[in-house]
């Protein structure tokens, strides 16, 4: 996968998630995989569409999710993964995925964005119909993984 396709959405990542009130991201691994990743306990997929297609994957252990989610509503206490807290994870990835697909735009690669799905699971998540390249992040000691696969 091209790197002028997957650096946009790392910098999507670093100029986001401090809006959302993280106060450290950092990449801390960066690895290919096959088209399947293992679902961690919560994954959000955002798809996409026009002159490229395939996934974005946002994965993550519900732990992680939680706190995550804890950070974006502004430390309220996230117990468990109600709506509230799914919402707030869906619109972290749509604002990453949306930022990214902007500056792709504004490159010449016209990309239409999926709104995302969330869901929770421990099973294999198929992310592209080839390969992918995983990022581990890390939002203030949460960790998470971003999958990103074009067909």
């Amino acid at each position: 996968m091209d790197a002028s396709f997957v650096n946009p959405f790392i910098a999507a990542i670093s100029s986001v998630l401090p809006q959302l009130g993280f106060k450290t991201v950092e990449r801390t691994k960066v690895f290919p995989k096959d088209q399947y990743i293992e679902a961690l306990g919560v994954t959000i997929n955002v798809g996409l569409a026009n002159q490229v297609t395939g996934n974005v994957v946002f994965n993550m252990t519900v732990e992680a999710a939680r706190g995550l989610s804890s950070t974006i509503m502004m430390g309220a206490a996230v117990n468990q993964l109600d709506s509230m807290a799914q919402s707030a994870l869906c619109e972290m990835a749509n604002m990453v995925a949306a930022n990214a697909a902007n500056a792709l735009n504004n490159e010449g690669m016209a990309i239409q964005l999926a709104p995302p799905a969330l869901s929770q699971s421990t099973s294999q998540f198929k992310v592209c119909n080839g390969s992918c390249i995983v990022f581990e992040m890390l939002a203030d000691n949460q960790p998470f993984q971003i999958g990103i696969g074009v067909n």
